[in-house]
């Protein structure tokens, strides 16, 4: 399961760029798909660089990527050395999901201002969400090093030192995170996924029900909540556990797969089998053959008891 990762979205004003001068704080959510070829965007020509961030900003509020994207671009042709364009430009595509693109921007922007402390946050976050722990932790180091109060930086970090099976290091990282901003659930939750990999398992509960009481809607922690109780051998807890992920996720495979084990070892062998029947569907949906599978032998075997 891929982590949860945070970039900090806040458009940048021309007139400094520093975190101070955040004008807008945006959630990293899928944007309207538009087709490039539907656009007409107009970048009016005695537009400054300066008023050009500006309009580019208001297509970001919009949730405008891609007229976004076109406006910061002319920014930067009028302005290579506007800081915020770059960094802006690279929230943009991150937002987008275009993390390859983001990434450049992004150095571009911490060139521009080595003390760029956000910007090598994201840049780090960036790193991580194309799959290269490597890249993202010196990234992730300079940010907190820059900046030792940017929880977003040492949460990231954690989730980079997790990929590296640093558990200690992760779980360090992300107690700091957890210091600046106590109300993160998912940090929370991630403290409680590499505490059950020490084998603490009830410590893990614990904070997967803490995560829980600041997101009451966070599938990923009703789930490991759920096998975690499951491992327990608190089956009747972990169904219910399990039966909640679904209620705010509603192709989430793995609960319907980890329910199905679940209600087997209670006797409900027909609702077991309609689990794994549903866990195939989707495991097949994401093109995931050996669970799809294995699904499949979980149902044989239970219609053939």
């Amino acid at each position: 399961m891929k982590p949860v990762l945070r970039f900090v979205f806040s458009i940048l004003v021309a007139s400094a760029y520093s975190a101070d001068a955040a004008i807008a704080q945006l959630r990293p959510k899928p944007a309207p798909k538009i087709p490039p070829q539907s656009q007409q965007i107009v970048i009016p020509p005695n537009e400054t660089a300066d008023q050009l961030l500006e309009r580019g900003n208001a297509y970001v509020r919009l949730g405008n990527l891609e007229g976004a994207v076109v406006i910061f671009r002319a920014a930067i042709k009028k302005n290579p050395e506007l800081t915020a364009a770059h960094y802006n430009l690279g929230l943009a595509y991150a937002q987008a999901g275009k993390f390859k693109e983001a990434i450049y921007f992004f150095q571009r922007a911490t060139r521009l201002d080595p003390k760029f402390a956000i910007a090598y946050s994201n840049l780090g976050a960036a790193f991580l969400q194309s799959g290269d722990a490597n890249q993202a932790i010196p990234n992730l180091q300079k940010a907190v090093r820059l900046d030792p109060n940017l929880a977003v930086a040492y949460y990231n970090l954690g989730l980079a030192l997790k990929e590296k099976k640093d558990v200690n290091g992760a779980i360090a990282s992300l107690n700091q995170a957890l210091k600046l901003n106590s109300q993160s659930p998912e940090t929370i939750y991630n403290l409680g996924l590499l505490t059950q990999t020490q084998g603490d398992v009830q410590k893990a509960i614990s904070y997967y029900a803490k995560a829980l009481q600041l997101n009451p809607e966070y599938a990923e922690a009703y789930y490991n909540l759920g096998a975690a109780f499951l491992i327990q051998g608190q089956t009747e807890n972990a169904i219910a556990q399990l039966r909640n992920a679904l209620k705010f996720r509603k192709d989430y495979a793995d609960a319907f797969y980890t329910l199905g084990v679940a209600q087997a070892k209670v006797g409900q062998k027909q609702d077991a089998i309609q689990s794994f029947i549903q866990a195939q569907a989707y495991f097949n949906q994401q093109k995931n053959m050996q669970w799809a599978q294995q699904s499949d032998q979980q149902i044989q075997k239970l219609r053939n008891s």
